[in-house]
């Protein structure tokens, strides 16, 4: 009796020898596949056109689109060229199409590897030069002769040009007068009163009185003998020369 041929296997069956041979494929093999697929998606991106939002350093917003074979630092020196701007003053900040967090990249990744939706571009911050000091210039100074306490006199090196309510501590330092106190006169026979707001300057002064309000009785005391002296001497001197130009 005859026995019936063996059925053979369906057509969209791989044979199992086949399955064998896949099965035990090496890891070399495995890994040329991975590569070949990596490869081929690279390309992919590569080739195809990104669609991206620009926000210029003004904040406007603008559409823009790129080849994924351009690189980072190329696609800066285009937008700058196009929106008129200084590619060496400017940067770029590209987000993600999800987080809308910034990617990390190098100057020469491509557009097209990275998963971008916003490019900002970034004024750059000048960093501030380190500046000398400018040489101080001395400030001017001359020096005052202050006469008070009827006899005494002081001499404060001040400037000529601010008020002289801003000389008024030096003085009464120098002086031993409280700032409470004290008067400024310009001599001790009128005893003009000087304004504070004004300085030696624009009064046209170098020697001043201080009046002790507290420890001189009135303004008159504070008259010094060296002015007393000195008054003498200039009448004196009219005198004599009367005397000889009547001789």
């Amino acid at each position: 009796r005859r026995m019936k041929a063996r059925a053979p296997p369906p057509p969209n069956q791989p044979s199992a020898a086949s399955k064998i041979h896949s099965e035990h494929k090496s890891p070399a093999e495995t890994a040329v596949i991975s590569d070949q697929n990596l490869v081929s998606m690279k390309e992919n991106m590569i080739k195809r056109s990104v669609d991206f939002t620009v926000i210029l350093p003004s904040g406007v917003e603008q559409k823009s689109t790129a080849q994924g074979s351009k690189a980072v630092m190329d696609l800066l020196v285009d937008l700058c060229s196009q929106y008129r701007l200084n590619p060496s003053q400017h940067s770029v900040e590209l987000k993600s199409a999800g987080t809308q967090q910034p990617l990390s990249y190098k100057p020469n990744t491509l557009i097209g590897a990275l998963d971008v939706q916003t490019v900002l571009l970034k004024e750059k911050v000048p960093e501030e030069k380190t500046k000398r000091p400018l040489p101080r210039v001395p400030e001017k100074s001359v020096r005052l002769v202050v006469n008070y306490l009827k006899t005494q006199k002081a001499v404060v090196r001040v400037s000529p040009d601010v008020p002289l309510h801003n000389i008024i501590p030096a003085i009464c330092e120098k002086c031993e007068v409280s700032q409470e106190h004290i008067v400024l006169l310009r001599d001790g026979i009128t005893g003009e009163e000087l304004e504070l707001t004004k300085s030696l300057e624009e009064l046209g002064i170098k020697e001043l009185y201080a009046w002790d309000r507290k420890r001189e009785p009135s303004r008159k005391a504070s008259v010094s003998n060296d002015v007393i002296e000195k008054e003498k001497t200039r009448l004196l001197g009219l005198f004599k020369a009367d005397r000889r130009s009547s001789k």
